[in-house]
């Protein structure tokens, strides 16, 4: 699996269709403290983690962290 994931991409995996949308979903993801590894496998991590099946946080793909 890629390591790096396009907004665009990542919006429409998740359903997204509005930027309201898009920042509600952000904002949860930072409340949470958790978020969707870029895993086949469904992992989750910290904003700032990897799972461990060495994949990075959605947020590490999209370049945000």
């Amino acid at each position: 699996m890629a390591q790096r994931i396009k907004i665009k991409q990542l919006k429409e995996d998740l359903g997204i269709e509005t930027s309201e949308e898009w920042m509600e979903q952000l904002g949860e993801w930072v409340s949470d403290g958790i978020v969707p590894a870029l895993c086949d496998e469904g992992c989750e991590v910290e904003p700032d983690g990897h799972c461990v099946h060495g994949h990075p946080s959605v947020l590490i793909a999209l370049g945000m962290i």
